[in-house]
């Protein structure tokens, strides 16, 4: 017997046992970009253990990392940016030349602003912010240290 004749005679079975597999590839894919996201998985490298800590203490405690550290503007520049942040990540992990600590570049300052913004939009709505009510910038220069560092770890208060 050779293929077509396999294929034409268990068509059905194989075109059920396609959709299987495709359902169960999806759902692990699925979870396992939402478990790649989260604070337990991030904090497990050595260089984001202090981050994971203050993290764990903070308001924003209930939200996984990616939604202050990846882009929410379409979902094919949120996942291009989270494998480029994760092989990145990776890299320097493996490499460990990760500093004691770690500051976010100017691109990532002005994502997690975005971030912010996004998530507070309500809350922004009626405050006026910075020179020119551009706002992009003033996120993290006011609040750096509410996500990872206003707490107890860090000698100051938690803001709620």
């Amino acid at each position: 017997m050779n293929w077509k004749d396999l294929i034409e005679k268990h068509t059905l079975k194989c075109l059920a046992g396609g959709f299987v597999v495709g359902v169960a590839f999806f759902g692990i894919a699925g979870a396992m970009l939402h478990a790649t996201g989260t604070p337990t998985f991030c904090g497990i490298c050595h260089s984001m253990q202090h981050e994971a800590e203050t993290f764990k203490l903070s308001s924003h405690r209930n939200l996984d990392c990616v939604e202050c550290h990846l882009p929410h503007d379409n979902d094919a520049h949120y996942l291009i940016e989270k494998g480029r942040t994760g092989m990145v990540d990776m890299y320097h992990e493996v490499m460990r030349d990760y500093p004691e600590r770690i500051e976010l570049d100017a691109s990532a300052r002005k994502m997690v602003s975005e971030n912010c913004l996004r998530c507070h939009e309500s809350t922004m709505s009626y405050v006026r912010t910075g020179v020119g009510g551009d706002s992009a910038e003033d996120c993290v220069k006011c609040h750096s240290r509410i996500a990872h560092g206003s707490n107890a770890l860090e000698g100051g208060i938690q803001i709620q």
